[in-house]
């Protein structure tokens, strides 16, 4: 058996924090750009962007139980099943790209919604006019490579809407309950 020196495991645990600086700072970047941002061009972050294309693949008119979608979202989307239900859930909260059917939960009172094999979701028709146009989407491979995915979706309608300084959400300006900006 041999013995480094105090200089060589100085060395050694200067080159392993410099690894792991590197490493974490890499994972960090990929956690924030593939995660956590929604993209510039529709305002989606990657799971919900997955979330409507898995629907419009498997978009029939009729409601699909909950556990269905994230099952098929989970061709493209590789962090979890309990992710996508949660970006679901929280995108049918919203009330207008996905019409809902059973108990979503309440995010005024904060309760949650029903398990997912008890909710049923397709996309509304305000999507389907303005999310969706195959002919300009660009497309990549999805993570394993088995299946395509959209870059971002064509949206015809900004998904983020900056009034002064305020940003609104679609729900608000849905709703009509925008801040009126007097011009005085």
């Amino acid at each position: 058996m041999w013995c480094l020196g105090e200089r060589s495991v100085r060395t050694a645990c200067a080159i392993c924090r410099a690894c792991i600086r590197a490493g974490s700072l890499d994972y960090a970047s990929y956690v924030i750009l593939e995660r956590a941002v929604p993209h510039i061009n529709d305002g989606l972050k990657p799971v919900q962007r997955r979330i409507l294309h898995a629907m419009r693949r498997i978009d029939d008119g009729r409601y699909n139980k909950v556990a269905n979608v994230v099952g098929q979202t989970m061709q493209f989307h590789p962090h979890g099943d309990a992710s996508i239900g949660d970006a679901l859930v929280q995108l049918g909260q919203k009330d207008l790209l996905i019409d809902c059917q059973g108990n979503w939960g309440n995010i005024l009172t904060g309760d949650s919604a029903a398990a997912p094999r008890y909710i049923e979701a397709r996309l509304s028709r305000f999507a389907l006019e303005t999310v969706f146009n195959p002919k300009t989407t660009v497309w990549k491979q999805s993570y394993d490579g088995r299946n395509r995915e959209p870059v971002s979706l064509p949206i015809k309608f900004p998904f983020c809407c900056w009034l002064k300084g305020r940003r609104a959400s679609p729900w608000d300006c849905r709703r009509r309950s925008c801040p009126t900006i007097s011009t005085s």
